[in-house]
């Protein structure tokens, strides 16, 4: 969904030195890096456990607003290795994660749904295979005619 690069064009890189700095380089180290793939692996992760309710993956294409709030979720996780401070502009990380992961769950239930370009998989939701839902119902108990005379 996005690499290294993209989370270094969206944090300053003081900031991304003090969250993934461990050995105290000042500087962001090959440690540091592997702790930032593995923080984008668990974001994707997370956002695919909610789009699969609802799309086939892999997806066409991936939707700004959806790398939007992917990126949001990485970030969270990277902040949470040093923890969230109060008070600080570090919760605006925190609100932004619980936006994208309220966003996800209304995309996993239909309350919204990704936009494709004119591409394939653009005529909207395909649900993964194996995946759906059968609705039945017994015959009526209860009916006017039924009840005509109460």
């Amino acid at each position: 969904m996005f690499s290294i690069a993209d989370i270094r064009a969206n944090l300053a890189e003081d900031v991304l030195i003090y969250l993934v700095d461990d050995e105290n380089e000042k500087a962001i180290t090959p440690a540091g890096e592997a702790r930032i793939v593995e923080d984008i692996r668990k974001g994707v992760a997370e956002v695919n456990s909610y789009v699969a309710q609802r799309y086939a993956l892999p997806l066409p294409e991936i939707p700004d607003v959806l790398r939007d709030k992917a990126m949001d979720i990485v970030k969270y996780k990277l902040f949470s290795r040093r923890g969230i401070r109060p008070g600080t502009a570090d919760e605006t990380i925190r609100t932004n994660y619980e936006d994208a992961i309220r966003w996800l769950r209304d995309l996993a239930v239909g309350r919204t749904s990704l936009t494709f370009g004119s591409g394939a998989g653009s005529d909207g939701p395909t649900a993964p295979s194996g995946v759906g839902a059968e609705i039945s119902a017994d015959d009526r108990v209860f009916s006017r005619k039924k009840l005509g005379g109460f």
